[in-house]
């Protein structure tokens, strides 16, 4: 079995849970991984403070996840919120070459020390998701692209067809306009590491 914990954390509002099952249908149904979610939000959701984890298991042959919640440290955080972003911690990310990325958006948090120690891509994602597109909910579509080529569990075909099952047909071409966003900001990202930046 080999795991892969993901942990998303910000407010109701920011497509959070969203965005994990999408991640879950592209791993479980596309891919043909084993893979579970799990979610949890205040009472108040929109803007109330909400979490969600996928653990999705790398092995081809593997038919289920024996615990369906994700682990610290984890192979992948996605910090929306300046409240989550407190908690963060460096331990609290693995630190493979190939995994322990913190995802996180400066748009709404201003100020993340852990952020300055751990593998760190910050995608303005809300600003660019009104100014480009004109409705914040675009910005799922950012992250997803970005998630995408960073983790390397699924490949963008299966993203793709996740994208097709999640938006509303009129808006797809939008989408996958910020999806493509999403990934250029993230290989672009991987190309400095490669070379040695931060």
């Amino acid at each position: 079995m080999v795991r892969y914990e993901i942990r998303i954390a910000g407010f109701g509002g920011q497509g959070v849970i969203t965005l994990s099952k999408m991640i879950t249908m592209a791993s479980a149904i596309y891919e043909g991984l084993a893979a579970t979610q799990t979610e949890a939000y205040s009472a108040s959701a929109r803007g109330g403070k909400c979490w969600a984890e996928v653990v999705v298991d790398l092995d081809k042959d593997a038919k289920i996840i024996d615990y369906p919640k994700a682990l610290s440290p984890y192979d992948f955080l996605i910090i929306l919120s300046a409240e989550s972003a407190k908690d963060v911690k460096k331990a609290h990310l693995k630190t493979d070459e190939n995994t322990g990325f913190l995802l996180w958006d400066p748009t709404t948090i201003t100020k993340f020390g852990a952020a300055k120690r751990v593998k760190s891509l910050s995608i303005p994602v809300q600003k660019l998701a009104l100014e480009k597109f004109g409705n914040i909910v675009f910005g799922n579509s950012i992250l997803f692209g970005a998630f995408t080529v960073l983790a390397g569990i699924f490949s963008e075909e299966s993203a793709l067809e996740t994208m097709k099952r999640f938006v509303p047909s009129s808006t797809l071409e939008a989408n996958i306009e910020a999806f493509e966003l999403g990934k250029q900001e993230a290989q672009e990202y991987l190309k400095q590491l490669k070379e040695g930046g931060s």
